[in-house]
């Protein structure tokens, strides 16, 4: 899925309803999180996360969760298009050309092209390397080797281009298609070669260079018929690896909402967990509290009781030696 489509559906599968307002809120996430190196990206994302969601903002923190970490070639893609656009739209621009060339068979305008096309990809790989090294993550050869694949698939696909322009391509591309369908009418186009100097040609050599010319041209459209098969094996050998890539893509994306969902489920089972805990411990401090006092209280009872059978023992006596004298 194109980066910007990824970032477009992230939005919308957060909440329908509510489609513009978090649109606009994840874009402008998603543009400050491509703007990072590739090792600050899941800090990045997981700080935006925690503070969309102690906003309430539960889908939107989902969304921003979806957002892929890009790879450092795309990463490289990505500073192209956000500092060197009009460059980057130069280079694009040889799409057209190069796929008119490749429609109508004309090999000399096709060469000229696919040669300017090797010297603005190695030009804007190097200048890639520069930004890189700018922004104190400098880039392996390796990485701008898969950063020319990148920049050649944008050139032969449309929709690989947006991805480019975009600025927030999250993975490596690569293009080994054989270009646009040529014209089943188009007839190749040599280059243009010198005059060659006249020579008489015996009138029993024409046939022959008939015929070579008729076995030329029908090998010219076997060699076409070669490609085409050969392509259109390619494209479906490609197709059937995107939808793969897609239906991983979209379990990935399942799993990563199971998850969000399952931590967000396990957050709050923790805080009632510690609530609970909280109102044990004071009830358990209650209880120690009150035993105390009823052993306090059992206490002086028994004192009381002792207190008040000595005071029932001197008033017996005292009534006894009341008695005594009265009966004198």
């Amino acid at each position: 899925m194109p980066a910007d489509a990824e970032t477009r559906d992230a939005a919308t599968n957060a909440d329908p309803s509510s489609g513009t307002d978090t649109a606009a809120a994840l874009d402008a996430v998603a543009e400050q999180l491509y703007g990072l190196l590739p090792d600050d990206f899941v800090g990045g994302r997981d700080a935006a996360v925690t503070e969309a969601r102690a906003r309430g903002d539960r889908e939107l923190a989902k969304a921003i969760g979806r957002l892929r970490r890009p790879t450092k070639a795309a990463w490289l893609a990505n500073l192209l298009a956000r500092h060197r656009s009009a460059q980057l739209e130069g280079l694009l621009g040889l799409a057209g050309g190069l796929a008119d060339a490749q429609r109508t068979l004309d090999g000399a305008a096709l060469r000229q092209l696919t040669a300017k096309r090797h010297q603005f990809v190695a030009a804007m790989a190097r200048e890639a390397g520069r930004l890189a090294q700018e922004a104190g993550d400098p880039a392996a050869e390796s990485v701008l080797r898969e950063l020319h694949g990148i920049l050649d698939a944008a050139l032969a696909r449309p929709e690989i281009a947006e991805q480019v322009r975009s600025g927030r391509l999250t993975r490596s591309l690569s293009y080994t298609g054989f270009g646009p369908e040529a014209d089943p009418d188009a007839v190749p186009m040599p280059a243009p070669r010198p005059p060659a100097p006249p020579r008489e040609v015996p009138e029993a050599a024409e046939p022959s260079a008939e015929l070579d010319a008729d076995a030329a041209e029908a090998a010219e459209r076997a060699r076409i018929e070669r490609l085409r098969a050969e392509r259109e094996r390619r494209e479906e050998a490609l197709a059937q690896a995107e939808d793969e890539e897609a239906a991983a893509r979209a379990r990935q994306d399942a799993d990563e909402a199971a998850r969000e969902d399952t931590a967000t489920a396990r957050d709050e089972a923790r805080s009632r967990v510690a609530e609970l805990t909280a109102a044990l411990d004071a009830a358990r401090e209650q209880e120690r509290a009150a035993t105390a006092a009823a052993r306090d209280a059992e206490t002086a009872a028994k004192a009381s009781l002792r207190a008040a059978g000595v005071a029932a023992t001197r008033t017996a006596r005292a009534r006894a030696r009341l008695e005594e004298i009265e009966t004198l």
